[in-house]
């Protein structure tokens, strides 16, 4: 019996990959060859310029697929061809406009590019750039930021440019993300909740501009504005409540290891060294120096003021109240003064754009201004830490479901936690 002769017919469609997707597409020849036609792949819609070659004698037509964006790559329609790869490297990267957003050399080092993100973002901040443009911009120079700041990512972006998906793993971080990392991250959040800065900068980002008041009057568009306010106000005040309830929480079961014990002289050192072990973990994130500093003296202060009702006829408890008024007076001028440089360093900034100032100087400006922007950040997140942290020591130091024994053991307990992360001393520099 003689072999099996299966039918053919005449080819009628040609097929590519889609270099967006890579997804395989099958679409009908043309009808003339050696021309560029464009298709819609039907997985994700991108579209497709198709470079379509005269076929050899005895071979069919062949296929080159780009984007019709901008895109490279593409392949022939035969299986044996591999699927074409970026041609970048690290030193000479397929495409540079993640550099170019962020102003840094390819070979830019990872605390310039770090350097860079903060003076540009600051800059371009939506509370602080009136331009309606900045918003748009601040979020291009964060994904930058997040792509570059990644050593896989950066190595993916410089060998395929955007033919390939290096945004991190889960998406792109909003600035919130990013913002809340800066001081002190996930791992103090258990003690000092969710600064607000990162949730008011997701906000003036996300809100949309109110289209509504067209038309209206001067006196409803305010009345309108002061509705939204209120609003808005309320909401804030109760996300605060809602972070002190959860904080308290926190802390009762934090001081409750000692409370709960004897609360000799042996359990007071075996506790103390239970929190020094957490500190010493602590202190290595983002600001974590400066605030277990800060959470200590408010901790220690507000131990101090329990303990002293009953010292000296409540004199102790007087004066660290009067300490404490002090201290919340001295930190909020500090921190209208790191505003105040702040604007001012805008200011500068912007008469350097209308006088074409000098390039070198310009970048000392954003610089300078970088660095005030930080501290004003770090000066308002922590004025802010500090009076939640006061209303959480209030309400476990005040509660009244409980004997005042157990108020006191909580006092003496809180006074360790606060000695302790006021000790904290950061790491010397190591030497090459």
């Amino acid at each position: 019996m003689g072999p099996t002769i299966i039918e053919s017919r005449k080819p009628l469609y040609l097929t590519a990959e889609c270099i967006s997707c890579n997804t395989p597409v099958e679409f009908l020849m043309p009808k003339a060859t050696g021309e560029v036609i464009y298709i819609e792949c039907y997985a994700c819609k991108q579209v497709l310029s198709i470079d379509i070659q005269y076929p050899q004698k005895g071979a069919s037509a062949t296929t080159g697929a780009d984007t019709a964006n901008g895109g490279t790559g593409g392949k022939k329609d035969t299986p044996s061809k591999p699927k074409r790869t970026g041609a970048g490297t690290d030193a000479s990267p397929l495409e540079t406009e993640l550099y170019d957003i962020l102003g840094v050399p390819v070979d830019a080092s990872p605390t310039l590019i770090k350097k860079n993100y903060r003076a540009l973002a600051l800059q371009n901040h939506p509370d602080k750039n009136p331009d309606p443009e900045a918003h748009a911009r601040f979020q291009k120079i964060s994904e930058a930021y997040q792509v570059l700041s990644d050593p896989k990512l950066r190595s993916d972006y410089n060998q395929y440019g955007h033919n390939k998906d290096v945004s991190p793993e889960g998406g792109f971080v909003n600035p919130e993300a990013f913002f809340k990392s800066q001081f002190g991250g996930d791992r103090f959040v258990d003690i000092i909740g969710e600064i607000s800065i990162g949730r008011d900068m997701r906000d003036a980002l996300n809100d949309p501009e109110d289209e509504s008041t067209t038309g209206l009057s001067p006196e409803e568009k305010a009345k309108r504005e002061a509705s939204a306010t209120e609003f808005k106000d309320k909401a804030r005040d109760e996300a605060r409540q809602a972070r002190v309830d959860k904080l308290v929480k926190n802390l009762i079961h934090k001081l409750s290891i000692y409370t709960e014990g004897p609360c000799d002289y042996n359990a007071a050192k075996a506790y103390q060294e239970i929190v020094r072990l957490e500190a010493e973990e602590l202190k290595a994130e983002s600001y974590g120096v400066e605030l277990l500093h800060a959470i200590g003296f408010t901790y220690t202060l507000k131990a101090k003021q329990f303990l002293g009702k009953n010292e000296m006829l409540g004199l102790g408890s007087w004066f660290h109240g009067v300490r404490e008024k002090g201290h919340i007076l001295t930190e909020t001028v500090s921190t209208l003064r790191a505003a105040m440089d702040l604007q001012q360093s805008f200011t500068q900034l912007q008469e350097a754009e209308k006088e074409e100032m000098d390039e070198a100087a310009k970048k000392a400006l954003e610089e300078a201004a970088a660095s005030k922007g930080l501290r004003a950040l770090w000066k308002g997140s922590k004025l802010e830490v500090e009076g939640v942290l006061r209303d959480v020591c209030d309400k476990v130091l005040g509660d009244t479901s409980v004997p005042k024994a157990t108020l006191v053991k909580r006092a003496s307990a809180l006074k360790i936690v606060g000695g302790v992360y006021e000790g904290v001393k950061p790491d010397k520099p190591t030497t090459p």
